[in-house]
């Protein structure tokens, strides 16, 4: 089996299991992506962040948004003020989100792509590697993602590869 960083896509080597074939692919974290991550090297977490050419966001076991990186307030059109302290579904607009109980607290929610991923990923410590989403399925202005997490002490880091 092959294993590749889930941030910085590094080949990170073939991993000898005996149960896997050669041709399936892992995903971890390089010990570079590793060590700036936990901020061995006294690299900042927005510097960090913003090094990355595609939507990067930190988030809580409670899927708040902690920290975003520039390129994801570009492509939501939103300031960091708009997302920083907000629920994922009211930072990508979900429709369930403006209900009363709001994001979280719908019976939609649970089903909700993003926020299995990141309570997974929490769960287990395990990266999750483009994980199809979809947000507001059912509606015109549906749009369709894939994610990426990888959890770092109490945080995700939640990339999104594509957004369309």
């Amino acid at each position: 089996m092959k294993c590749i960083c889930a941030w910085c896509l590094k080949d990170m080597g073939p991993v000898k299991d005996g149960i896997h074939p050669d041709s399936e692919i892992s995903h971890g974290i390089c010990s570079s992506c590793r060590d700036n991550v936990i901020f061995q090297e006294g690299v900042p977490l927005q510097r960090y962040i913003d090094s990355f050419a595609i939507p990067i966001f930190v988030v809580d076991s409670n899927v708040t948004v902690t920290a975003v990186n520039r390129r994801a307030c570009e492509v939501l059109g939103k300031e960091p003020t708009a997302i920083v302290q907000h629920l994922g579904g009211d930072v990508f607009e979900c429709e369930h989100s403006r209900l009363p109980e709001g994001c979280g607290g719908t019976i939609h929610c649970s089903g909700c792509t993003i926020r299995k991923t990141v309570t997974k990923c929490f769960a287990t410590g395990k990266p999750q590697s483009m994980v199809p989403a979809y947000l507001n399925p059912d509606s015109p202005s549906s749009r369709t993602l894939s994610i990426t997490t990888v959890k770092v002490s109490d945080l995700v880091m939640l990339r999104v590869d594509h957004l369309e």
